[in-house]
């Protein structure tokens, strides 16, 4: 059996849309630059890639709840308040350890194999897992959290080593679930590598994805599943009679991108449609184009605005996203809150022909500064956890 020689950190992931998945990795990413000398970096997909068959379709689970927050309204705000039922922390723990009682501890099974010195987590579930392996197998394991919200819930455990959130809200959250003050650290928001190395400029996106340079562009998507409103306001746009070029993201949703593939030589000629499915590349299509429509999903949001392009938020499913809503528009003013489609559709062309407006909304999005990593804040925090230097450059 080899000896360690650094001390271990496990980046956890899963999937619940790609919120949790791409804040994961900005932090993996960020300590292996810094700090591959001095800690042995492992990503871990917990659910998905376990052989106990319970978790992938644990994950599953997970996936269609957010779907139905997109597409039901009012459900997410109902399972959240069903959360306080008995307080939080007592739902929490009555919850997993009952109803999904067999995958909790399928989790804590993996983390016992593995031994981490340090769990990185950005999902609810897994932390919470994360937190009884290291209280009943390993109480050395630290144990941090970075919240990928623009608020923080009760269902987030707080016996926890470190939480890092993003803004001042998510700080008071934090504070009224009783984490205690000494380990919460507010930082920029990390920046995904997928961003941070996408800098060439809006006409050498357009020719990348095929967009006209002369046209004003709309990306809509509405999280990874397209469950919301992007098919609605996609129609709703082709409509218009000025020059547009529409891109909605069908994402995994196969079937809306063939029904729009359908359509896409047969709109009107002041109107070029390109559909998308999954693009891996994203922010560099939000680059593209001049606005972005979408739900209020915390990192899809964050994406567009660092990399200067205003949003319109048409729909938010949860108290997660309403905080989103809240940060974005309410306090930054990086677009509007419009939930009529054709209001939206209005909004479209008012901006497309009003350039002072637009300059308006790409200098108040300068907030958002990619450069300021906030990845990059939370390894160095990790690293003083863990009593590490920082790797020698070459």
């Amino acid at each position: 059996m080899s000896v360690r020689t650094k001390p271990l950190v496990l980046i956890d992931y899963v999937e619940a849309g790609m919120g949790h998945i791409v804040t994961a990795q900005a932090i993996s990413d960020a300590l292996k630059e810094k700090y591959s000398d001095s800690l042995e970096i492992v990503d871990n997909y917990s659910l998905r890639d376990s052989e106990e068959e319970c978790l992938p379709k644990y994950e599953k689970f997970l996936v269609n709840q957010v779907k139905m927050h997109s597409s039901v309204p009012g459900y997410c705000a109902l399972q959240m308040a069903s959360m306080h039922i008995g307080g939080t922390k007592n739902s929490l723990k009555l919850v997993h350890q009952t109803v999904f009682h067999k995958q909790t501890h399928a989790v804590i099974r993996q983390f016992k194999k593995l031994d981490p010195d340090m769990i990185v987590f950005t999902h609810y579930f897994t932390l919470y897992a994360g937190i009884e392996y290291r209280n009943k197998y390993k109480p050395s394991c630290k144990i941090v959290l970075y919240c990928p919200d623009n608020n923080v819930h009760g269902w987030w455990d707080n016996r926890v080593d470190r939480l890092y959130t993003n803004n001042p809200l998510a700080t008071r959250d934090a504070l009224h679930y009783k984490f205690p003050k000494e380990n919460i650290l507010e930082v920029f928001y990390p920046t995904r590598k997928a961003v941070s190395e996408s800098n060439e400029t809006k006409d050498f996106y357009r020719e990348k994805f095929g967009i006209p340079k002369d046209k004003f562009a709309v990306v809509i998507a509405d999280g990874v599943y397209a469950k919301a409103k992007t098919k609605k306001v996609t129609y709703e746009l082709l409509k218009s009679d000025l020059p547009l070029t529409i891109c909605p993201i069908a994402g995994k949703n196969e079937e809306l991108y063939n029904e729009l593939m359908a359509i896409k030589d047969k709109t009107k000629p002041n109107i070029t449609l390109i559909p998308f499915g999954f693009v891996k590349e994203a922010p560099q299509l939000y680059g593209a184009c001049d606005l972005f429509i979408t739900k209020s999903g915390p990192n899809a949001v964050l994406d567009s605005v660092m990399m200067g392009t205003p949003v319109i938020i048409d729909y938010y499913g949860s108290p997660i996203e309403n905080a989103t809503k809240r940060l974005f528009v309410d306090t930054k003013k990086c677009g509007p809150y419009i939930t009529n489609f054709k209001e939206i559709r209005k909004k479209v062309e008012q901006l497309s022909q009003n350039e002072s407006e637009m300059a308006e909304l790409r200098e108040n999005i300068k907030f958002f500064d990619k450069r300021i990593n906030g990845a990059a804040q939370i390894a160095d925090d990790i690293a003083s956890v863990m009593q590490v230097k920082q790797t020698e450059a070459v």
